[in-house]
């Protein structure tokens, strides 16, 4: 039997494997982790996430992240609270818990309860602004103008463990038409390894509201990282204090860039059910992942 978690933060939904003492490594095919993500065929989620052994002994766990098509995620914002939930809720971890991911190592502590929502505080490291050196961006004279529709974009770009176009809008934008940017951008030439995209309307200095296409998922309810993101981009361009509560379809999170550029990222996680894969299906994946 394979056991699984469904968990979400603010409704950016995921599925949890545990692989401390298994390996599932068949599950983390294409195809299978499509068929895992699908709502009518499988269980339905904004992506998965595999939770196993650290690399590195002085860490406690260590998560893998995969988008609805199949495509590995470097980070998640959302999914790493989730991921420090459940590893506290298994092992009785300690406080904080250190996760290695592939955008680098995360700290994650507990905060509290709160109207059935657990609280979580994540360490996310400091903002990368130069995604040319790490391959995300073509260099300024490659570089096409972001021209659609007659609207010309001018993205902040910010790396917070995966990269991110941050777009502030002067103009509102219907969600059909943030869709079609987002599909745009994302696959753009300008970004040679995809990218995440935000859109954002800023309300105060501690305050913005913003949408979210992520790369390999579409638009979602929230995102931990674009959220981290915009923050992040907002102090650079002086909109925004040190602080702020960014605003998303699914609910909202509170962001902190410390005088040290280090930024921490608090909100909340909802676990929703727990389960094991039938027998059958896990039958059909093994064969579709030969």
């Amino acid at each position: 039997m394979i056991g699984f978690h469904k968990i979400h933060g603010l409704g950016n939904c995921f599925i949890f494997f545990e692989e401390f003492n298994v390996d599932l490594g068949f599950l983390k095919k294409q195809e299978v982790v499509k068929i895992l993500c699908d709502t009518s065929r499988g269980l339905g989620s904004d992506g998965l996430v595999f939770v196993g052994s650290p690399r590195d002994p002085k860490h406690h766990c260590r998560m893998q992240m995969f988008n609805t098509d199949g495509s590995e995620a470097e980070m998640c914002g959302n999914a790493i609270r989730c991921v420090a939930h459940l590893f506290d809720q298994l092992h009785l971890g300690p406080d904080p818990i250190l996760i290695e991911t592939a955008g680098g190592i995360k700290e994650v502590s507990f905060v509290g309860v709160k109207d059935g929502e657990v609280f979580y505080k994540a360490q996310m490291g400091k903002a990368i602004l130069d995604l040319v050196s790490t391959g995300e961006l073509v260099a300024a004279e490659k570089r096409k103008p972001l021209d659609w529709n007659g609207r010309e974009f001018s993205p902040v770009y910010v790396n917070v463990g995966n990269p991110h176009a941050v777009i502030f809008i002067d103009m509102p934008m219907t969600n059909d038409e943030m869709k079609s940017v987002g599909a745009w951008l994302e696959s753009h030439a300008n970004h040679p390894r995809r990218i995440n995209v935000e859109f954002v309307e800023v309300l105060s200095r501690q305050e913005a509201r913003i949408h979210i296409w992520e790369r390999g998922c579409g638009m979602t309810q929230a995102c931990g990282t674009g959220a981290t993101a915009v923050t992040v981009a907002g102090i650079e361009k002086g909109k925004f204090d040190s602080q702020v509560t960014i605003r998303m379809p699914g609910g909202e999170l509170t962001i902190e860039q410390k005088k040290d550029g280090q930024l921490y990222m608090t909100g909340p996680i909802q676990e929703v059910a727990t389960g094991t894969l039938s027998g059958s299906l896990i039958n059909r994946m093994a064969r579709t992942a030969l």
